[in-house]
């Protein structure tokens, strides 16, 4: 029965995320015809969007806090030489990777990567973090205190779904982190025990 009570809440939680994930930002990418300019049109609830466009050697050529809720703008590549680049964007819930090669008078769209960033959810002194892992890698979680001291450490394997809980109630006055590595990506959370 505890069991049963356990993975139904689970499912809730991940119906939960998944519900809030479908409300995610509406983004549309263009290039213009022969034209080497590119067209960014974003809708989005959140305020802490991030907008980069890199080279090859990753050094950021162009970046933008994006700070209303409706974005378009157009950008004109011409001066850009022939190459590669890339257009980032980077909101609290993931990172969206636009390669686009720049030739001649054209701009073409290569593809585009998704990384889904954890959601982390404060109530209290506790901490919740749910984890989307489509690509199924070992997920690391540690907790510090802030003498850098391991508290905790967990490796998750093979879950596509990855929730935890922490609980901080019975901790020490203090500041923790908690830090969740997934393959190459690295994310930090804190929450203070007063």
């Amino acid at each position: 029965m505890k069991t049963n009570l356990k993975f139904t809440a689970i499912i809730a939680f991940m119906f939960a995320t998944v519900v809030g994930l479908a409300k995610e930002p509406k983004l549309s990418l263009m290039a213009e015809g022969q034209s080497k300019s590119l067209v960014v049109e974003l809708d989005s609830k959140s305020n802490k969007t991030f907008l980069k466009i890199i080279d090859e050697n990753q050094n950021i050529i162009f970046s933008e806090k994006i700070t209303s809720t409706s974005y378009t703008k157009k950008f004109d590549l011409n001066e850009l030489e022939n190459g590669s680049y890339y257009l980032e964007l980077d909101d609290s819930l993931r990172t969206l990777v636009y390669p686009i090669i720049v030739e001649n008078k054209e701009v073409k769209i290569l593809n585009r990567f998704e990384n889904t960033k954890p959601v982390f959810r404060k109530k209290g002194s506790r901490l919740f973090l749910n984890l989307l892992n489509l690509d199924g890698e070992d997920v690391q979680i540690k907790v510090f205190d802030s003498e850098n001291r391991t508290l905790f450490s967990e490796v998750i394997e093979n879950e596509r779904i990855v929730t935890k809980a922490f609980n901080f109630e019975t901790a020490h006055e203090d500041r923790y982190t908690v830090v969740v590595k997934d393959g190459e990506n690295t994310y930090y959370e804190d929450i203070a025990v007063n």
